[in-house]
């Protein structure tokens, strides 16, 4: 087994690939008494298209597939769920599907082995038939309408698709409600047999462990079972156009104030001389020195009573990089141009440089209080870079002033896409 020093940090991961199959990452924490187990499949709902080894054609598949079959896998052969099990230890378990992955979770604080067990049982030895996939369909229908109310969700995916020509980020990450009811047990199958496979999974376990303990217990359900080789699919690749689909988009939702999404949209290409963790890194702490709590932007805005609140996210979506800005206003036009300002005038001298890399590195540091924290931080490597960074705090301490400079230079604070959510009349 491999110990991954996480430099600067004083903590360590464990990582082992079992059966040459399946990547298991663990981190240990002696002072907790909690168990945090996620078996994560690299699918989620923007695969929508892909061919098999000796395939010509891509095959599709119905939107939102992913998210339904994270909802089809917790039944079980005697007519029992996957809650049930863990109802008898009080443990929790859950699943979340985003755009990238799909994530099965289990936290626990009693009989570690049998919870981890049964979450490798559950996943990798499904249950399908037609009678539980028509009942599962009632239920996310359901769910989607109430989805249709949320203010918030009608928000993001209108942004999204104001961003994106052609990228799959802009469908609802469960599909429409005629996607759903044309999923059939053929395409199920077809997803779970393609990508439900321990190569295309890692699983990430933190708390208090014993990490050989762990490994064994892995390797020992994983013999147990029988997998077909991995086909390795080939997912479609989408050429997404530099500039974003809509300038401006207004619409109407249950609201008692305008909700406003403001993103600027770079092209990665434009960073190729940057290190691209340190990318990440810089973008992060523009967004925090400019729109962050201690902002002076922040503070003025709040003084004249022109925002309720301020947000903002960095993400890097396939070839390019947003910088997004998120706020709750009732004076939209007048806010609004703050923020346009404000983005397309990003900036940062040594001294708050400084004071932000500080405060970065004691989050980073703080961070391994949270078992929880660090499984969902291990999860974004491994998702990212397919692999565990061991050198952040290094990176942030490597980051320049002129570095930073140099990356407000290449954004691309013309392709900006302005979305607001404004209360029905």
């Amino acid at each position: 087994m491999q110990e991954i020093e996480l430099k600067g940090v004083l903590e360590k991961v464990y990582y082992e690939k079992v059966n040459n199959q399946l990547p298991l990452y663990i981190w240990q924490n002696k002072k907790v008494n909690g168990v945090a187990s996620s078996l994560c499949v690299k699918y989620g709902s923007i695969h929508q298209e892909f061919k098999l080894n000796g395939e010509n054609k891509y095959r599709k598949t119905p939107k939102g597939i992913a998210h339904f079959l994270e909802h089809l896998n917790f039944y079980e052969k005697d007519g029992t769920t996957a809650t049930d099990f863990y109802n008898q230890f009080g443990s929790e378990v859950n699943a979340f599907t985003t755009f990238d992955y799909t994530c099965y979770y289990v936290y626990n604080t009693i009989k570690t082995k049998e919870n981890l067990d049964h979450l490798l049982d559950f996943v990798l030895t499904p249950y399908f038939n037609k009678k539980m996939i028509q009942k599962e369909k009632n239920i996310i229908i359901e769910e989607l309408k109430m989805d249709e109310d949320m203010p918030n969700s009608k928000l993001y995916f209108t942004h999204y698709a104001n961003l994106f020509h052609k990228y799959k980020y802009k469908d609802p990450i469960t599909g429409k409600a005629e996607d759903v009811k044309n999923t059939t047990l053929d395409d199920i199958l077809l997803v779970y047999n393609t990508f439900y496979h321990p190569e295309n999974m890692f699983l990430v376990v933190t708390g208090n462990v014993n990490p050989y303990e762990i490994a064994s217990i892995v390797e020992k359900n994983l013999k147990a079972k029988n997998f077909n080789p991995y086909e390795k699919p080939k997912i479609k690749k989408i050429k997404e156009p530099t500039n974003v689909v809509d300038k401006i988009t207004e619409l109407t939702g249950n609201v008692e104030a305008s909700k406003v999404k403001i993103s600027l949209k770079t092209p990665l290409s434009a960073f190729k001389n940057i290190d691209e963790i340190e990318l990440r890194l810089i973008l992060s702490l523009l967004l925090n020195n400019n729109f962050g709590p201690t902002s002076d932007l922040k503070e003025e805005l709040m003084e004249k009573e022109l925002i309720n609140y301020l947000g903002f996210n960095r993400s890097i979506i396939e070839e390019y990089a947003l910088m997004t800005v998120s706020i709750e206003t009732k004076y939209p036009k007048e806010a609004i141009k703050y923020i346009k300002k404000a983005l397309q005038n990003l900036e940062i001298n040594e001294e708050s440089l400084n004071r932000k890399i500080n405060s970065s590195i004691a989050t980073l540091v703080l961070n391994y209080d949270d078992i929880m924290g660090v499984n969902n931080s291990i999860q974004e490597d491994v998702l990212s870079f397919g692999k565990i960074i061991d050198d952040i705090k290094l990176h942030l301490e490597n980051i320049t002033l002129e570095e930073v400079e140099e990356v407000i230079k290449k954004i691309d604070t013309d392709n900006m896409a302005i979305t607001i959510l404004n209360p029905e009349k």
